[in-house]
């Protein structure tokens, strides 16, 4: 690796961490002063947050980010992994949400983990997640649709959906 990519790798993790600080630390919460230093900051550390986006905090991002506009970030929101994560707008997550990004291939009897996968999970426009839902793969989630708390959603659906479980399963159309 050469000095000038290895340089620009540690400012992007130095600006997550700087960012990452004051979103979970300073600006936590619900002031509606904070709405637009938090996702000043988050966009100054790389990710993508559309205008009039709330993230209370604090939050855990390790792959990247983009989130629409006019969408609500509750508490404990974590992406996991180094895949990506895409959020309409006009979504409401609830509390302790989380996106597995990442995984592993089966391994040898030695080492069943093997070689690492990178994940992108979209979410589409006007979705409402249900807190301590899990999503988990390469799924993509419908317009429109409502995710049922603490599901684990393995399986990508169309719109206007009500799933939930674990599996999530569809529980009716919208």
């Amino acid at each position: 690796m050469n000095m000038l990519v290895l340089k620009k790798r540690i400012i992007k993790v130095l600006k997550k961490r700087i960012a990452f600080f004051f979103v979970n630390n300073v600006f936590y919460g619900t002031f509606p002063s904070f709405w637009p230093i938090k996702r000043n900051l988050l966009n100054w550390a790389g990710m993508e947050i559309g205008s009039g986006a709330k993230i209370v905090g604090p939050v855990r991002i390790t792959g990247d980010l983009k989130v629409g506009e006019n969408t609500w970030i509750s508490t404990g929101f974590t992406v996991h992994g180094n895949g990506s994560v895409i959020i309409g707008s006009h979504c409401d997550i609830g509390p302790d949400v989380t996106f597995l990004t990442g995984s592993h291939k089966l391994g040898s009897h030695e080492r069943r983990a093997g070689v690492g996968l990178s994940f992108r999970i979209i979410i589409n426009d006007g979705i409402w997640i249900g807190g301590r839902s899990t999503f988990v793969g390469d799924i993509e989630i419908g317009k429109g649709c409502m995710i049922g708390a603490s599901s684990l959603v393995n399986k990508s659906c169309s719109d206007d959906l009500l799933i939930a479980g674990i599996p999530a399963k569809i529980v009716k159309k919208l």
